[in-house]
């Protein structure tokens, strides 16, 4: 008992000497994922505006690294870490991570490989963080994880494909910011013990959308389609094949001035699926805008 009772005096005198924190109790801000209704639904409700009803079968998302940034911004503790989530049927809401600071601050976060350390979302096995763990090779870039997966079945008519995409590119969403009562307000004003929660809309849907930027761009299949039959036509596309379509070949086929553009897309379909609408199918607060960096996790 004499020895324990020294340890415990010990334990007090050393505790004694060591500094409070003087600072105001921070505000707590909460980073939650939410999937889509098409992406909870594992489906499109209706068909694209081509005529191919579209499913899931997996959509997998490795997303983290939330962020309190700015000079008038002080930090009490990030979130230096990522989650897996598994988004079919996943509820809304689920926890990302918590980051606390007071003051004006810009938000951030990110969508990156999976690491050991990857905390699991609801739904997520170990198996699907050892998935998006497993390196493999692209044409964006080293062999690495994998940052979103995303698979499923088109059908139209007697015509069916399936397609597996894995994209193993980083994205960086930072100086977040979004339109309230008509005003743009890029980031938060955080004041002492406030609670703040900001929600990220995964859309798996938006892969498919014809034009950047905008919501409610038509759906379409079509281009996708043809790009297998001009690789191996075995009903499974695959990125490689996107690769042989020609950007300015569906620009021409279509009515729309803007459709399949946009700066940084490249030159080919896969780039603009894996550099275009794969990017943007992360929406702060559904409705908001970030400042988008590919292939970076920090804002060096």
């Amino acid at each position: 008992m004499t020895k324990w009772r020294g340890l415990g005096l010990l334990a007090l005198l050393f505790g004694g000497c060591l500094p409070k924190d003087t600072r105001p109790p921070p505000a707590r801000v909460l980073f939650t994922l939410s999937p889509s209704e098409e992406t909870k639904a594992g489906a499109l409700p209706r068909a694209t505006a081509d005529g191919w009803d579209i499913s899931f079968d997996r959509v997998l998302v490795s997303i983290g690294r939330a962020s309190l940034d700015g000079d008038d911004c002080s930090i009490y503790s990030g979130a230096d870490y990522g989650r897996v989530f598994s988004l079919i049927g996943a509820p809304d809401g689920s926890k990302i991570s918590e980051s606390y600071g007071l003051g004006k601050c810009d938000v951030g976060f990110g969508i990156a490989n999976a690491s050991e350390d990857s905390l699991l979302g609801p739904g997520a096995t170990e198996a699907d963080k050892s998935f998006l763990r497993t390196a493999g090779a692209d044409h964006y870039g080293d062999p690495r994880g994998i940052s979103l997966y995303v698979s499923g079945t088109a059908k139209k008519a007697e015509r069916q494909l399936t397609f597996a995409w894995p994209f193993r590119g980083r994205v960086r969403y930072r100086e977040c910011r979004n339109t309230v009562d008509g005003a743009v307000k890029r980031g938060l004003s955080l004041s002492q013990d406030g609670d703040v929660t900001l929600d990220v809309t995964l859309h798996a849907e938006a892969l498919f959308v014809e034009r950047l930027g905008d919501p409610n761009a038509d759906l379409r299949f079509d281009p996708i389609a043809n790009a297998d039959a001009l690789g191996n036509a075995d009903g499974e596309v695959t990125l490689d094949e996107l690769g042989q379509v020609p950007l300015s070949e569906l620009q021409q086929d279509t009515a729309s001035a803007d459709a399949y553009a946009g700066v940084g897309v490249g030159t080919t379909l896969e780039d603009f699926i894996y550099l275009g609408t794969a990017p943007a199918i992360a929406r702060f607060q559904e409705t908001g805008e970030c400042t988008l960096l590919l292939g970076t996790m920090r804002d060096d």
